[in-house]
């Protein structure tokens, strides 16, 4: 991650840790209030989803994509990665299936990149850099389990900001 300069999307679920490894950072949200919070975390650019994105990011080089919506942002997300950028998907809130236009993709030279929760061994090393570069993940609100309803509803309406917390 230390080698990417310049990703559009980042997940706000951890804060807009990569400035720890020198990444610009980028968001884009439907929600007006998610983008202050994204700023206000950090963010240096939060676009609304709906934005010509092309227009608003010419003078930006996009490295990385970091996407976790899918169907909806995908190719859009394409339209801006500079030629040879990696394209990272770990989600597809939006649909799981997009159609792609293939010329476009080989002749940008991209590098597409599925994931998913990685290996025990993944996970480990995760932790320990989250550890050394104090790394937290972003707690939008806590429930105790006999809530759980309660936090299902709160997803279905999207109005999180990071991570629900169930606990027992």
């Amino acid at each position: 991650m230390n080698e990417i300069e310049n990703p559009i999307s980042f997940t706000p679920t951890f804060d807009t840790e990569p400035h720890k490894v020198g990444a610009r950072v980028i968001v884009t949200s439907r929600s007006a209030s998610k983008r202050e919070a994204a700023l206000a975390i950090g963010a240096d650019l939060a676009l609304d989803t709906a934005a010509d994105w092309q227009e608003a990011l010419k003078d930006e080089e996009i490295d990385l994509v970091i996407d976790s919506v899918g169907e909806a942002t995908f190719n859009r997300s394409l339209q801006v990665l500079k030629k040879g950028g990696t394209f990272v998907t770990f989600g597809a809130t939006t649909a799981d299936v997009t159609a792609i236009n293939l010329r476009e993709f080989f002749y940008g030279q991209y590098n597409l990149k599925g994931t998913t929760l990685g290996s025990r061994e993944e996970f480990r090393k995760c932790i320990q850099f989250m550890t050394e570069h104090n790394i937290h993940p972003i707690i939008d609100v806590v429930y105790n389990i006999e809530e759980a309803q309660k936090a299902f509803e709160r997803l279905q309406v999207n109005e999180q900001f990071g991570k629900i917390v169930l606990t027992m």
